[in-house]
């Protein structure tokens, strides 16, 4: 009875966990890019550095110091010419090796075989996309756009460049916010565009929260695995079965 409470327990434990959402903070302000991942009340990404001890190095003794330094000196000249002539051989040896092996290999694969290698790695694609597709567009359903908001400040020296620009990025982001609520629930806090004529920098800032619950990117990677285990034949028996069909014809 109480092993079956420890699990009990143990599933209910990972199962609050796996609910609780994680959430990614995304800041573009004053042309510096700001990101952080937080957990709970805990920050996941960038974690904080420990700030390495420094250790005082002793210096040796000055004798021991006097006597190496010669002793390099004298053997040092003539193990180094002796290496350097070494690895040149073996360079110039390995290279030609190497490029002999090459010109083998593409002597074999002619293009045909090619051809059959490309079409090969389209059919399982194609097999994976299958039963892999359901599960990942239900992970964009299970992402969340929170407290977006945009603040642009068109601005320019030429007055006809700086409206021409105004334009264009009213219709780019317009249709680009307009696409993404198509993906993921999103809600705003601000979207803001403004053409000013006289300042000289333009100014782009924006930011958005986005959150997601891991059960729900863990549910799909299980559904991904069940359907690999599932066509697990047709993806890596593909190529062994036509290998043996053209090797009876």
């Amino acid at each position: 009875m109480t092993a079956l409470i420890v699990i009990a327990a143990v599933i209910l434990f990972f199962a609050l966990i796996l609910h609780i959402k994680v959430r990614a903070e995304i800041r573009y302000i004053g042309g510096k890019l700001d990101f952080k991942v937080k957990y709970l009340f805990f920050t996941v990404y960038p974690m904080k550095k420990k700030k390495p001890k420094k250790k005082k190095d002793k210096p040796p003794p000055a004798g021991k110091a006097a006597s190496d330094s010669a002793e390099n000196v004298g053997t040092g000249g003539a193990e180094e010419t002796a290496e350097a002539s070494g690895d040149a051989e073996n360079t110039e040896s390995g290279e030609k090796k190497d490029t002999g092996k090459k010109k083998d290999k593409a002597k074999k694969e002619s293009l045909s075989e090619k051809l059959d290698k490309l079409k090969d790695i389209i059919e399982k694609v194609k097999v994976i996309w299958s039963f892999s597709q359901k599960p990942l567009r239900k992970i964009f359903t299970h992402i969340y756009l929170d407290d977006l908001y945009i603040d642009f400040v068109i601005a320019g020296e030429d007055a006809h460049k700086t409206a021409v620009s105004y334009g264009t990025v009213n219709a780019a982001v317009y249709g680009a916010v307009s696409a993404v609520r198509q993906l993921f629930p999103i809600t705003f806090k601000t979207v803001d565009i403004v053409c000013d004529f006289d300042r000289k920098e333009p100014v782009y800032d924006c930011g958005v929260n986005v959150t997601m619950r891991p059960v729900a990117a863990v549910s799909a990677a299980f559904a991904v695995l069940f359907g690999f285990i599932r066509n697990f034949r047709k993806i890596m028996g593909k190529k062994s079965e036509q290998t043996e069909t053209a090797v009876r014809v």
